[in-house]
């Protein structure tokens, strides 16, 4: 009569080559296990392999995901590499508004700021001595945007 496989069993067989002297090995040891420390064979390659799990890391043996797939968790190496990117790419637009602006500033142009609106529609006052010139205020920016690296 036939044992009944239930559905929570799975069957997974191995096969040993006896020209293999490590295979010889393996099935010397599980044909003549001391019933004394295992009573059955199974429960053998079961912690044979639950040992190997422990001391090794199942992430060592279990199939990797392939890169289009999406990543369960994200380490914190990750997140700094995030954190990173965003700084850098926050900093590369805070340039360019800044060379932007300044750039509409020194050439006299109309760039939509309130402060630089009310400036170009104010009446024109005579320069007094702490008024900087051009290179001044470019040299100054400069100085700022070099502060953020």
């Amino acid at each position: 009569m036939m044992a009944k496989q239930f559905d929570y069993e799975v069957k997974t067989t191995i096969r040993l080559n006896m020209h293999n002297p490590d295979h010889v090995l393996i099935n010397n040891v599980i044909q003549n296990l001391d019933p004394k420390i295992f009573k059955s064979k199974i429960q053998f390659i079961l912690d044979a392999c639950k040992f190997y799990i422990d001391n090794y890391g199942s992430e060592t043996f279990i199939a990797k995901k392939k890169d289009n797939e999406r990543a369960e968790y994200i380490r914190s190496a990750d997140i700094e590499d995030i954190k990173a990117e965003v700084i850098e790419a926050a900093i590369n637009e805070a340039r360019k508004e800044v060379i932007r602006l300044l750039g509409g500033v020194i050439s006299g142009m109309n760039v939509g700021q309130p402060v630089i609106m009310q400036a170009a529609n104010s009446e024109a006052q005579e320069p007094t001595e702490d008024v900087m010139d051009d290179a001044d205020v470019a040299g100054l920016a400069m100085r700022w945007m070099s502060k953020g690296d």
